[in-house]
């Protein structure tokens, strides 16, 4: 098998997945409108698809189910999530029932959050679930795992304007932070996002996918108090190669598993990449690569407190011109504004800044 017939295989997987998708929708649809008669169960219907297919295509050491996972030694659970790949040859989840999962951190591979339609607005909550993962699951003599939002469709029918809109809210979400002293803080590689993927619209990831690969290791910095940055690139609109859009979700867990720091062997790129014509997107600035979590004792800047709103005297009318005006000081105390303190910060917090 060469590469042209691997991709034109794959060409036929992505098919039969986005058709698969579709399937519920067929089905049970809406009369009115392109819906199903439920989208909660709709959702779940996808999520069960996309899991078979990597259960299918992914190493037997990969376990893969939906649930929740678990620190317990940081007393830390996180929120739901779709997908979860986790090593189930050193690990064995906490609880297992059918396909729902809940697994410990330290056997996390990669979190999955699956759309059918990705909208706008629920951009920052999907990359806070997943970076609140990648903060603790690394740092800790394992791995990041793979974070990647999946999609099949957008609410933008521009592959270019959704793209620039996906990496807006990465930019936002990951903004330098301010503490209640005035030090600025940066997060770490391993808190990013990896992948979103909308499946015929788009693909955004990071232009280094491990620690060792990404380019800014691979030169010395112009200065020692230049930051690091992860670059993120895209591609999109693919209508020949299709299957670049199974190809980056499949690599992007391959590497995570294959991670040296894994203890698992490296081997050669295991797909046929095309010339998908990936272009430069921006950079998001970090502190380190990996690092535990650091921001339990972080506390943020208080933001300048609204100016006072005073109430103005009435004036008195005829029909009640025996009675006084009632003004600003005729105002009951309990109705008037207090001024917060401002908060110290009496903890040192481990941050390695640049």
């Amino acid at each position: 098998m060469d590469a042209e017939s691997l991709q034109n295989f794959l060409n036929g997987e992505h098919d039969m997945l986005t058709t698969a998708v579709d399937l519920f929708r067929d089905l049970v649809p809406t009369p009115d409108k392109d819906a199903s008669v439920h989208s909660g169960e709709e959702g779940r219907f996808i999520e069960m698809v996309l899991a078979e297919y990597l259960r299918e295509k992914l190493p037997t050491g990969i376990g893969i189910g939906g649930g929740f996972i678990v620190d317990v030694h940081g007393k830390w659970v996180s929120k739901q999530i779709d997908i979860i790949l986790y090593d189930s040859v050193r690990f064995a989840p906490v609880l297992r029932y059918g396909d729902a999962v809940i697994v410990p951190l330290e056997s996390v591979i990669g979190a999955i959050s699956v759309k059918r339609k990705l909208y706008d607005s629920q951009l920052p909550g999907e990359l806070a679930s997943l970076s609140a993962i990648g903060a603790r699951a690394s740092g800790m003599s394992f791995p990041k795992p793979v974070l990647a939002l999946v999609a099949f469709d957008c609410e933008k029918n521009n592959p270019e304007s959704a793209v620039e809109t996906a990496f807006a809210a990465i930019n936002t979400s990951f903004a330098p932070k301010t503490d209640v002293r005035g030090k600025i803080h940066l997060h770490s590689w391993n808190e990013l996002i990896d992948y979103v993927i909308v499946f015929d619209k788009f693909i955004l990831r990071t232009k280094g996918r491990s620690r060792r690969d990404n380019p800014d290791t691979q030169k010395k910095q112009q200065a020692k108090t230049e930051p690091l940055k992860c670059n993120y690139v895209w591609a999109g609109n693919h209508t020949v190669t299709r299957n670049v859009y199974i190809q980056h979700l499949l690599s992007g867990i391959h590497r995570a598993w294959y991670d040296e720091d894994r203890g698992n062997r490296v081997p050669r790129d295991l797909l046929a990449f095309p010339a998908s014509g990936m272009q430069m997107l921006g950079a998001i600035h970090v502190c380190v690569f990996c690092r535990p979590y650091a921001w339990a004792n972080f506390k943020p800047a208080v933001p300048p407190a609204a100016p006072k709103k005073t109430r103005r005297a009435k004036t008195a009318t005829t029909t009640s011109s025996s009675e006084p005006p009632r003004d600003a000081a005729a105002i009951p105390e309990k109705t008037k504004h207090k001024k917060i303190p401002d908060k110290k910060c009496s903890q040192t917090i481990p941050f390695v800044l640049i």
